[in-house]
């Protein structure tokens, strides 16, 4: 099948105009209400990850899904008796520390069939060489990230618009250089990713979103998991964050971003929201009161907790609503039709 795409860095252009108050169906103002009170809630815990490439104890999330990753999240394994898929690597210098998280849990590196990068930013590919040589398992991600792994030392001019911590600081590449200073070496992909696609190994079926804007062809992933008699829809989420001014990204435009919006409105309900960064996960939002530590300890000890199916829906009203008020700004102050400079 031939596959037509436009380029990540298209224009901005203008659509009917948007009540910037509030989100559009099927969010709702309740979703919205919930979802300030958990961004809010991330945001204030965030910092509590002093480093995000730090060693950190694995555990299971529920079903055959293990965190196996560093502190800042950013590596996840879906297990089967067939083989294994690993979500994200990691920093470059957690790979070591991340290894010895899936051995611990008493799986296999060769076991790892498939890698899954949702973007090309260190803080999950870093170890994406590393594992690809420890496992032999064929790496794949979104079409317009593969650039960006595969040559690593030959970043592109473009404006410094990363969202998130270190990502904003180096650019949307991130250049050669990841956690601790470690040069992050290039990595061969080996299967291109569209948005449908689905991934397969054994009875595990992983389907990829792309949504451009953190990067140019950021992906989460979508898939089932299983637990005590029930399955849970799970979503690994790449990535939410728009810069404060929109227009300056290679990777936003206004048709792809409604286009996003309408496809998490399709894919609901969610059971149990994941991100990159463990900040941002359903289960450490919506506690009600701890520092990130003790969130995490109550997530080992009761799995259940991830279990909420209004966290993506208000994750998603929040921060459409915040698009939406980026765009009535940018528009505001774009120059009448005809005018001159």
């Amino acid at each position: 099948m031939v596959r037509y795409y436009l380029p990540a860095a298209v224009l901005l252009y203008a659509c009917a105009s948007l009540d910037a108050q509030a989100p559009l169906p099927p969010f709702t103002a309740k979703d919205l209400e919930l979802g300030k009170k958990i961004v809010a809630t991330s945001a204030e815990v965030r910092p509590q990850i002093a480093d995000p490439s730090a060693p950190a104890e694995p555990f299971k999330v529920i079903g055959n899904l293990y965190n196996v990753g560093d502190a800042n999240g950013g590596a996840y394994l879906l297990t089967s008796p067939e083989g294994h898929i690993l979500l994200g690597t990691g920093y470059v210098n957690a790979s070591e520390g991340i290894q010895k998280n899936i051995e611990s849990l008493g799986f296999k590196m060769s076991d790892i069939k498939v890698i899954l990068l949702n973007h090309s930013h260190p803080d999950v590919s870093g170890g994406a060489a590393y594992f690809k040589e420890k496992t032999g398992a064929q790496i794949m991600t979104g079409f317009a990230e593969i650039p960006f792994l595969e040559h690593r030392n030959a970043p592109p001019a473009a404006p410094n618009v990363g969202g998130r911590g270190q990502e904003k600081k180096e650019g949307p590449n991130l250049g050669a250089r990841g956690g601790g200073g470690r040069p992050v070496p290039s990595v061969k992909v080996d299967r291109a990713l569209y948005d449908g696609d689905v991934v397969k190994v054994g009875p595990l079926s992983i389907t990829t979103y792309l949504a451009p804007g953190h990067s140019p062809s950021s992906a989460s992933w979508l898939f089932n998991v299983k637990d005590g008699g029930h399955t849970y829809r799970v979503l690994e989420f790449c990535c939410w964050e728009f810069p404060d001014d929109i227009s300056r990204s290679p990777y936003i435009n206004e048709a792809s971003v409604r286009h996003t919006f309408e496809t998490w409105g399709k894919i609901l309900p969610i059971d149990i929201y994941l991100e990159n960064g463990l900040y941002g996960w359903g289960g450490i939002v919506n506690q009600p009161s701890g520092t990130i530590a003790e969130r995490i300890a109550k997530l080992k000890a009761d799995s259940k907790l991830n279990v909420d199916r209004d966290i993506f829906r208000a994750y998603a009203a929040v921060r459409e609503v915040e698009f939406q008020e980026k765009m009535a700004k940018l528009k505001a102050s774009a120059p009448a039709n005809g005018s001159k400079n």
